[in-house]
């Protein structure tokens, strides 16, 4: 019954004329001679308002779960797959449809109904953004209408069998997010927990819950990473959702780990390159705090302070990024990101600067007395620190 909303894209299958009431008009895997799905409690009914209801008897989430242990059971070889999460309903539907709209490939969708009284309990909607070189990824969102543990479990079940699930936070009430936490920290404790890579979303001025996300004790076999955001369009979703994928997709993480687990989304570096990159910098005359930053998410990765300022650093660096990423969203695809931000707040000013050489989620963030700062010469040592890290 699922196949048609978890299977490969491909034309649909010609219905005979006179076909049986629960046979359904479905995508099929091309590849695959026999169904994927042999949960006989669920039948299609139809086609309403645009989406194929399936009717079930027990579970929905039970129904998923069994069809990505036979399809999903092996994330290597499956196809890539981002789970939206909106929780609050604002944004997920909308990337959904911008995306189909942008690629020109349809919106699929299935509703899940309850047998007895028909009554929809979730309508998970996919669209396919095709990649150059590479396989399609499949982004999916879920509506959900049932309430309570089956509305987690619904949520869950779509996540589980994901490369990255992106939770959109947006404007929920610090309670409402407390228990959202609480679900996902269960959820990727259970063995039918597959995905590796967990985003959250969070607005703007969200340190406090930034580092509370970051501080709970998740598996080891999940990375966990938060991104505040100013979440204006649909694009600017989409375009932090896909900022996180290139750099879950980039390849090894960084060996920083923090007490509960948890690694940034930044390229591995070598502990004598980073030394010696600071070392240089450092020596700037004026500067008092420089460090390496991880782009995507705002996290130092290592530092070199002096006189108490490794927290401005740190809280700089965040700031920095999210303006950073902000740019970029604006900027639209195919522009290219900014080379560097400079700020200038009260005696201090702040300089971000982008590192290419060293990875594309790679930046150096420093902290100058205005007064005696040398931004010439800042500049030249960051280019000679990155042939270093290079």
């Amino acid at each position: 019954m699922l196949r048609t909303l978890f299977g490969e894209l491909a034309p649909r299958r010609v219905v005979p004329s006179d076909p049986p009431p629960t046979s359904p008009a479905a995508l099929h895997d091309s590849g695959h001679g026999q169904p994927v799905l042999q949960d006989r409690r669920a039948s299609v009914r139809g086609v309403r308002d645009g989406a194929t209801d399936v009717v079930v008897d027990a579970s929905p989430a039970a129904a998923m779960r069994a069809h990505f242990a036979a399809t999903r059971a092996d994330l290597d070889h499956a196809g890539a797959m981002i789970t939206l999460l909106d929780p609050s309903g604002l944004w997920a539907a909308q990337v959904i449809h911008a995306l189909s709209d942008a690629a020109n490939q349809p919106v699929e969708r299935v509703a899940l109904r309850e047998r007895g009284t028909l009554r929809t309990l979730a309508v998970i909607e996919r669209t396919v953004v095709p990649r150059h070189q590479s396989t399609p990824l499949k982004v999916y969102h879920a509506d959900i209408r049932a309430t309570g543990l089956e509305q987690e479990e619904i949520a869950n079940a779509l996540a589980e069998g994901s490369h990255l699930t992106a939770v959109v936070i947006g404007a929920m009430q610090p309670h409402a997010v407390m228990a959202l936490l609480r679900s996902m920290l269960a959820a990727t404790r259970q063995p039918e927990w597959r995905c590796p890579w967990l985003v959250f979303l969070l607005p703007p001025g969200s340190s406090g819950l930034r580092q509370r996300i970051l501080d709970q004790d998740w598996p080891s076999s999940v990375r966990v990473a938060a991104m505040a955001e100013s979440l204006t369009s649909a694009s600017s979703v989409w375009n932090t959702v896909l900022t996180a994928w290139e750099a879950a997709a980039a390849g090894p993480v960084a060996s920083s780990t923090d007490s509960s687990g948890n690694t940034d989304m930044a390229p591995l570096l070598h502990q004598h390159a980073v030394d010696r990159a600071l070392g240089l910098v450092s020596r700037t005359e004026g500067l008092l705090a420089c460090g390496l930053v991880n782009l995507a998410c705002g996290d130092l990765i290592a530092s070199d302070s002096r006189n108490g300022s490794q927290a401005t650093l740190a809280t700089m660096a965040a700031a920095m990024c999210a303006a950073h990423q902000a740019h970029v969203a604006n900027a639209g695809p195919g522009s290219p990101p900014p080379d560097e931000l400079l700020v200038t707040a009260g005696a201090n000013q702040a300089l971000l600067r982008t590192l290419p050489a060293a990875g594309a989620l790679v930046g150096m963030v420093a902290i100058l007395d205005r007064q005696q700062a040398n931004l010439a010469l800042l500049r030249f040592r960051m280019l000679e620190a990155e042939k270093h890290l290079a």
